[in-house]
């Protein structure tokens, strides 16, 4: 298995085939931010862990070649930071990322450039947040058809917060394009979290959609748990799962998230 270990903003392990190629880049001046760029040559799955220290800052560029499809798997832990992800998609290139956090807080921004025909992005992230998390969004569909399908579940506990603002674009001689966002927020906090969905669509031929909630689980699917003999926190806790691990078919991921549901929900 192909795994690549941030600590900090330092690599510490890169273990991975011939297929994919890293460099790693530290900026020695006070302002630098360090940055690992990965290229994919041909179809792989990664894995990559990060462990967040106080401010940590790291960008990371990802690109995928002509033809390629790349599974990629994220899970963060720790403190609090700044992160970026870059992603650069060729022709005929595929990157289908799985991705789950659980840290202190965090300001992160993600940039996908479809560049090439056919290219496509398939994003599935959850997070369950203690404090204070932003993400900033840029969809690019540099490409005729192009796919982007962009989800975000989050889960709001103690103090934490969410701000999701995702936008998608689409040039006006760019046609055949398919954008899809889902944001979903469950907020058992009173902090007030925010969703803004942009689509930014210049061109008439596009398949487009978004949506976005904020709230709790509805009185009606926790009735019908508790109708069946489930305690409410038992309910609470079922549903929790059901959210979270919806979509995720990496084993680690689905074992990092039911470790914290079991951490929170007892």
């Amino acid at each position: 298995m192909n795994k690549i270990k941030v600590v900090g903003d330092i690599l510490e392990l890169a273990n991975v085939s011939k297929n994919i190629h890293i460099e790693y880049y530290r900026k020695e001046c006070i302002f630098g931010i360090n940055e690992v760029k990965i290229v994919v040559t041909k179809d792989s799955n990664l894995d990559i862990e990060i462990k967040l220290k106080e401010d940590t800052k790291l960008n990371f560029s990802i690109s995928v070649l002509e033809g390629v499809k790349l599974d990629l798997n994220i899970i963060t832990k720790g403190d609090s930071g700044k992160v970026q992800y870059k992603y650069n998609l060729e022709k005929d290139s595929n990157i289908n990322i799985f991705k789950f956090q659980n840290i202190k807080s965090i300001k992160e921004m993600v940039i996908a450039r479809l560049n090439g025909e056919n290219a496509r992005i398939d994003y599935n992230f959850k997070t369950v947040s203690n404090k204070k998390e932003t993400y900033d969004y840029h969809i690019f569909h540099d490409a005729k058809n192009t796919i982007s399908n962009i989800k975000n579940n989050g889960v709001c506990i103690k103090d934490g917060l969410i701000i999701y603002q995702v936008s998608s674009f689409v040039p006006s001689d760019i046609t055949g394009c398919v954008v899809n966002q889902n944001n979903r927020i469950i907020n058992l906090t009173n902090n007030k979290s925010e969703i803004m969905p942009n689509l930014y669509i210049d061109s008439h031929d596009v398949e487009a959609s978004h949506s976005a909630l904020i709230g709790k689980f509805s009185d009606e699917e926790m009735f019908y748990l508790q109708s069946r003999g489930i305690d409410y926190n038992t309910a609470l806790k079922l549903l929790i799962s059901g959210f979270l691990t919806s979509d995720i078919n990496n084993k680690k991921i689905l074992k990092e998230i039911n470790k914290n549901i079991e951490k929170y929900w007892r």
